[in-house]
């Protein structure tokens, strides 16, 4: 008996190495005839061993991709310039039963006496190909879903950085896909939310935990709007944390209405406070000008005592002043109602208004004829109107300037144009309006003029143009002011009407 040859022995190493190969294993010869497979092979395709053996290897190969495949045999293995790249390559193969299905196919030169051959190694991914496909129409289905749903949607990845974001979103922000993804949308947030954004995402992400917060983003148009943005984890399958999915909500418009509530509620607490302090120093100021007048009349009027007790009395009257535009403010005064002709009540005031500006300003009116009248009272709208005038002709100060006091009616729909207002009043709007060629406003003093003690002058109580303020909302009309530094400041005044058909009782006793 002969001892095995070291050929014979490589021969056999390599044959049962292509056996327990797990994937299916074909040699093939120069001429493309299969030489050599292994049992997953005759498995995979359906074929026996005798059946493959000496065939050409395009009997593997799907007919209707078959122009699109590789060459599996030896003879262009030493030919890139005409051989597909072949590692690591999927294609279409083919079942004794005509059945085409995909294969990852690697193509292995094998040295040998008759030359190189191939060695292909044969990869069923079928499942994995369905797997595949199934994820696509899933992503797909997400993808179409997010699209249609009312809310912002984004997703990010197990590292942090974004992967996805809905049209909703990208049409709100006016960015593209590419700008967005990673960390790009940090672009639109708000520089003074971006670090505390950020923080509450980061601590969240780390302890894999849902999470809600609120910031700004900017729209298109530039302006930033508060986001509820609301995260939750994401975990794949086998439990592994895959990122997270979150959604924003717009809530402007509720934050404003809570705002408002809140400052109405605010301003009913002060209102109870202040109206009964005001009340009761009402009673003291009343109590000492009384005192003050009996005691002036036993002094003569020319002493030094009489001048002091006229100085008490004159202090007391701007204190009582003063009392009375906190009862406007708080709502506390009880002043009557009745339909005005805002054009003729104005006119009435012209002389008294003419002696409260400087010399160096003139004053212009533009009247509207027969306005329709609104409900309201004389005695508040001459104060909106005096202090209206007195800041125009602080603004001027000792510089020659202009102030013009104009009044008109707009129907609703001409009013429409003010954004601040909320509901339409079907019968329209008269207009007051009162500007000047002032020195202006900064923004930032626009931004405070209504709050209450706000002044920027050194002896101002800083109370008019929150009582003006306070009894427009009292009438449920609007005030805007339009101001730039250096080009003066125009303020509107926008009061329901009352009876478009009915003349008031001024307007009956005008032309």
């Amino acid at each position: 008996m002969s001892l095995p040859t070291e050929r014979d022995v490589t021969d056999d190493l390599f044959q049962l190495a292509i056996e327990a190969a797990p994937s299916g294993m074909v040699l093939v010869d120069q001429t493309g005839k299969i030489v050599l497979i292994n049992t997953q092979t005759e498995r995979l395709f359906g074929y026996s061993r005798e059946e493959l053996l000496g065939q050409p290897v395009e009997i593997l190969l799907s007919e209707s991709r078959s122009s699109t495949q590789p060459v599996l045999h030896g003879s262009s293995v030493h030919e890139p310039q005409t051989q597909p790249t072949a590692v690591g390559h999927e294609l279409y193969a083919r079942r004794k039963d005509g059945t085409p299905f995909p294969v990852k196919l690697g193509i292995n030169p094998v040295e040998t006496e008759q030359g190189t051959w191939a060695l292909n190694s044969i990869v069923d991914v079928t499942e994995r190909k369905r797997a595949e496909a199934a994820l696509h129409e899933s992503e797909e289905r997400f993808g179409n879903m997010a699209d249609t749903a009312p809310v912002m949607i984004w997703v990010s990845g197990p590292d942090k950085l974004c992967t996805f974001f809905n049209k909703v979103w990208l049409d709100f922000t006016g960015r593209t896909m590419e700008q967005e993804l990673g960390n790009g949308w940090t672009a639109s947030v708000h520089p003074d939310d971006l670090d505390r954004c950020l923080d509450t995402y980061s601590t969240a992400f780390d302890a894999r935990r849902n999470f809600q917060m609120e910031y700004r983003v900017r729209r298109r148009d530039g302006e930033y709007r508060w986001m509820l943005d609301n995260g939750v984890p994401r975990f794949a399958r086998d439990g592994a944390f895959a990122g997270y999915i979150g959604s924003c909500i717009d809530i402007t418009e509720n934050k404003r209405t809570q705002e408002a509530a809140f400052a109405r509620q605010k301003l009913e607490s002060l209102g109870v406070l202040t109206g009964g302090i005001a009340h009761d120093f009402g009673n003291i100021l009343s109590g000492i000008i009384a005192h003050a007048e009996l005691l002036q009349q036993d002094l003569e009027a020319d002493s030094p005592s009489a001048k002091e007790v006229q100085s008490i009395i004159d202090t007391s009257l701007r204190g009582s002043e003063i009392v009375h535009e906190l009862m406007i403010y708080t709502g506390n005064d009880k002043s009557n109602l009745e339909l005005l002709d805002i054009s003729v009540l104005v006119q009435e005031m012209i002389e008294l208004l003419k002696i409260s500006i400087s010399k160096h300003a003139t004053l212009e009116t533009h009247f509207g004829k027969r306005l329709p009248a609104v409900l309201a009272s004389a005695t508040h709208i001459r104060q909106i109107v005096m202090n209206l005038i007195i800041n125009a002709a602080e603004a001027i100060g000792e510089k020659p300037g202009r102030i013009e006091i104009t009044t008109s009616h707009l129907t609703s729909e001409q009013a429409s144009a003010f954004n601040s207002l909320s509901n339409q009043h079907e019968g329209g709007y008269v207009r007051l309006e009162v500007s000047d060629t002032g020195n202006g406003m900064t923004p930032e003093v626009q931004a405070r003029i209504f709050d209450p003690f706000f002044t920027t002058k050194p002896e101002g109580r800083g109370l008019g143009l929150a009582v003006i303020q306070a009894i427009v909302n009292r009438y449920r009309g609007v005030i805007t002011v339009t101001s730039a530094p250096g080009q003066g400041t125009r303020f509107e005044i926008m009061l329901p009407v009352q009876e478009v058909a009915t003349q008031s009782r001024s307007a009956r006793t005008g032309d």
